[in-house]
């Protein structure tokens, strides 16, 4: 009787971890849609600068997210072995995640430079490294440009701050 209490009790987990993860992915697209629909409404028609309205949109989306699938691991019982073995290594695991992310956090902080000092914003066109398009999107990450073909270019932050740009066209 013991084994099927656990069982259930383990099985019960995995159920609300699963809804948990459910739940956040459809909150997260409903906010997501919300926010561009608003977005949408309260810029078309005007010259409005949308490239902040986009960052603030895409930081919400991940903050659901994270905190989500944050309150779903705890709920497993594997996170808590997990969490043990990773202090257990965490100087090791401290020194391969900093060099393993390296590249990640500088185009983190290279795209935050880039909207909150806007040396161009969505709509504009640019020119970079020989490939010329329109500014498309703009996150923390990459920049997403489109040429005069239709073809998505996703240009890393952190190399668009360390070159030049021409902007062609300014929206």
């Amino acid at each position: 009787m013991e084994f099927i209490k656990i069982t259930w009790s383990e099985s019960g987990n995995y159920m609300v971890f699963c809804a948990i993860i459910i739940v956040t992915i459809i909150i997260a697209q409903l906010v997501k849609n919300y926010i561009q629909k608003k977005i949408t409404e309260k810029t078309s028609g005007h010259q409005i600068d949308v490239t902040s309205f986009v960052f603030i949109k895409h930081m919400l989306v991940s903050i659901i997210y994270f905190l989500g699938f944050g309150w779903a691991l705890l709920l497993l019982p594997i996170t808590n072995t997990f969490a043990h073995s990773l202090l257990a290594g965490a100087g090791a695991s401290t020194l391969i995640l900093g060099f393993a992310s390296q590249q990640l956090f500088s185009n983190l902080f290279s795209g935050l430079f880039l909207v909150i000092n806007r040396p161009f914003k969505i709509g504009d066109t640019i020119e970079f490294q020989g490939s010329q398009g329109k500014v498309a999107e703009i996150n923390l990450n990459a920049t997403l440009i489109i040429d005069q073909d239709g073809n998505k270019i996703f240009i890393p932050s952190s190399i668009i701050l360390n070159d030049k740009i021409k902007i062609v066209n300014i929206n």
